[in-house]
């Protein structure tokens, strides 16, 4: 076999993943004077990455009966989040841009800090049985 690669540059890929088009493993030869991460820069995810520390707790209850708050947190720390302000701050949001169920205001999806995206359904996540798994972080407001 004859391997007849064509040395493509970063605007060729870029263009092709642009129109749908992905192009073969034989097509691509990366220019090598481009770093690796220069040659995905179109096709990843960003992420960002905060250059602050993000807000530390001051203090921190389990939950032992369910309400609202218990629930939003349940539903931050699925995801891997301790809450709302940490997935604020990790994922370079504000608090309004978090996707929400209308008719309650649960929250309805979230980015996984694994990776991905974690859908929450319109009704109580958080059953009685895990509610000592749920914790409440408190803040000192300084």
């Amino acid at each position: 076999y004859t391997y007849t690669t064509l040395l493509r540059s970063k605007q060729w890929y870029q263009r092709r993943v642009r129109a749908g088009r992905s192009p073969m493993k034989s097509e691509i030869v990366f220019d090598p004077n481009l770093n690796e991460s220069d040659h995905y820069e179109g096709t990843r995810r960003k992420l960002h990455t905060p250059t602050t520390p993000g807000p530390q707790p001051s203090g921190l209850t389990r939950a032992t009966t369910w309400t609202d708050d218990v629930e939003e947190n349940y539903r931050f720390q699925t995801a891997g989040y301790r809450d709302l302000k940490e997935y604020c701050h990790v994922q370079g949001v504000s608090d309004v841009e978090v996707s929400r169920w209308p008719h309650n205001g649960y929250v309805k999806m979230l980015l996984s800090r694994k990776g991905g995206f974690i859908y929450f359904n319109k009704d109580r996540e958080c059953m009685d049985k895990d509610l000592h798994k749920c914790k409440i972080f408190n803040y000192n407001t300084q």
